[in-house]
C-alpha cells in the first residue's frame, strides 16, 4: 500500500476483486449480511444508504461512530467486493485520522484505479464510496472510432504495452461482437504512449495516425499489435498506402502534438497505466472483464437520461 498526501488528495492503492458497485443492490446488502426493503439500512450502529442508477448500485453513503473503523471497513469491502481491503483501510485511517479531522473540506481517497472514498464532515465518520466518474468535458473525443451508435467506450493504449496487445487479442474481439456490432456501444482508441518505458511507443502512435490520414488507422493498428512496432514503411506499403505521403505525415509537428495531447489528456484523467478503459464517464475496474461492459453501459445510458 502506498500513501501520498497532496493537498486534499490521498490516493489509497488497494487490491480489488469483484466490486458490487454496478451490480444489483441486493448483492451489496447480501455481502453485509443484511436484508433491506429500501435504500437505507442500519448496520452495527451505522446508517447506510445507497443510490441506484439504472437499477444498479451506484453510490454508497456511510455514517457511523467516529472510532469504529472495523464497521466502516466492512461497508467499504462490501462496496468494492474485496474482504482483503479491510485491514489496509483500518491501518490507513488510523494513521491519518488527525489529518482527516483537520481537513477543511471533503477528502477524496482513490481506491485502486476505479473507485473513490469521499470522507466528509459530519457527526462521526461519514463517507461515500463512488465509482471513478469524470464529466464529458474531460474528454476531447478526438480518437479513432468504430461503431455508429450507443455508449462510447474509450480505450487509452500504448502500442508497445504487452497488456494492450493482450487486450487487442482477447478483449477487443468480444467487445466488438457483444457491444459494437449490436449497436450498444461505439469504441474509441486514444493514444497513451508510456514513453518512459516504451521508447518506440510515440513513433508507433504517430505512424498509426498517419495511416489514419489515408483511411487505414484500424488496419495499421491491427498490424502493429500483431507484428510489433517498427518497420512502418513496410506496414504502410502492405496496406496499400502512399508511402511518400505517409513519411511526410510522420515528420509533421502537428501529428506529434496531437498524440502528445492525447497522452496529456490521459494523465489529466488520472490514468497511470495501459490499457485504461472508460465506459461513458466510468473508468472500468478491469478492462478485461467483458461482462462488466454491459453493466456500465446500462449505468452510462441511465445517467444520460437523468
Amino acid at each position: 500500500m502506498k500513501i501520498r498526501l497532496t493537498a486534499f488528495l490521498l490516493p489509497l492503492f488497494l487490491a480489488l476483486s469483484l466490486a458490487h458497485i454496478s451490480y444489483p443492490p441486493a448483492s451489496f446488502f447480501k455481502a453485509l449480511g443484511v436484508s433491506a426493503k429500501g435504500d437505507t439500512v442500519t448496520y452495527k450502529g451505522a446508517q447506510i444508504s445507497i443510490e441506484e442508477l439504472g437499477g444498479r448500485l451506484y453510490k454508497v453513503h456511510y455514517q457511523g461512530p467516529a472510532d469504529d473503523y472495523e464497521t466502516a471497513a466492512d461497508v467499504l469491502a462490501a462496496a468494492v467486493g474485496d474482504g482483503g481491503i479491510k485491514k489496509p483501510f483500518v491501518d490507513w485511517i488510523t494513521k491519518n485520522k488527525e489529518k482527516i479531522a483537520a481537513a477543511k473540506k471533503p477528502l477524496t481517497v482513490g481506491v485502486e484505479r476505479a473507485y473513490f472514498l469521499v470522507i466528509k464532515d459530519g457527526k462521526g465518520l461519514v463517507f461515500d464510496v463512488v465509482p471513478y466518474e469524470v464529466p464529458a468535458r474531460a474528454f476531447a473525443d478526438k480518437g479513432h472510432i468504430i461503431g455508429k451508435k450507443g455508449v462510447l467506450i474509450r480505450e487509452y493504449s500504448d502500442f508497445q504495452c504487452p497488456y494492450c496487445k493482450m487486450f487487442f487479442e482477447k478483449a477487443l474481439p468480444e467487445i466488438k461482437k457483444r457491444y459494437i456490432e449490436t449497436g450498444k456501444a461505439r469504441f474509441e482508441f486514444n493514444h497513451f504512449p508510456l514513453t518512459e518505458i516504451h521508447k518506440e511507443s510515440l513513433d508507433a502512435a504517430i505512424a498509426s495516425d498517419c495511416a489514419g490520414e489515408q483511411g487505414k488507422f484500424w488496419e495499421f493498428h491491427d498490424q502493429v499489435f500483431k507484428n510489433g512496432a517498427g518497420d512502418y514503411d513496410k506496414k504502410a506499403a502492405a496496406l496499400g498506402l502512399n508511402v511518400k505521403k505517409f513519411d511526410s505525415c510522420r515528420q509533421q509537428a502537428s501529428v506529434r502534438e496531437g498524440v502528445l495531447a492525447q497522452r496529456k489528456e490521459a494523465v489529466n484523467l488520472g490514468l497511470n497505466g495501459t490499457p485504461s478503459v472508460f465506459v461513458g464517464p466510468f473508468l472500468l475496474p478491469n478492462a478485461f472483464d467483458i461482462d462488466a461492459y454491459a453493466r456500465y453501459i446500462e449505468m452510462a445510458a441511465a445517467l444520460k437520461k437523468k
